[in-house]
């Protein structure tokens, strides 16, 4: 929030007014009911008012806070077999989603090539991890049988 400066400038000068019929009437020495009244107001709206507000303020930060969804940091699975990265996404509080299988890499069927979210960021619990695992190849297959 930006603040206004003409109204930040009023303000003080406000304060630097009040402060200053508090001197006087201090260094006089007369009329102590009306320095007391003046004393109380000033104290009232610089000192007690803002507090309160921030007070709130902060109250209202806190439920706030409370209010998100509880959040976890993805696990990498890139390199893992699919239950290994099945079990670690559970015990993050997560699930996974094959999103697609690729059957050119010379890498063992079933290995997570790629996943999204990446590793280490922070996710809501029960975020869908999606991956992309590493198939057998249909060529190889065929000329093996």
């Amino acid at each position: 929030m930006l603040l206004d400066p003409i109204r930040v400038q009023t303000g003080r000068l406000t304060m630097r007014f009040l402060l200053g019929v508090l001197v006087g009437y201090c260094l006089r020495g007369k009329q102590r009911l009306l320095i007391a009244t003046l004393t109380a107001i000033a104290v009232g709206c610089f000192i007690v008012l803002p507090a309160i507000a921030l007070s709130l303020l902060a109250l209202d930060v806190r439920r706030e806070r409370l209010s998100r969804p509880p959040q976890t940091s993805v696990p990498a699975l890139i390199g893992l077999d699919y239950k290994t990265a099945q079990t670690k996404a559970r015990d993050a509080n997560l699930s996974i989603r094959i999103l697609a299988e690729r059957r050119d890499l010379p890498l063992e069927p079933g290995t997570i090539i790629a996943q999204t979210p990446q590793g280490g960021e922070r996710v809501d619990c029960g975020t869908v991890v999606g991956v992309t695992l590493s198939g057998e190849d249909q060529g190889k297959k065929q000329v093996t049988q």
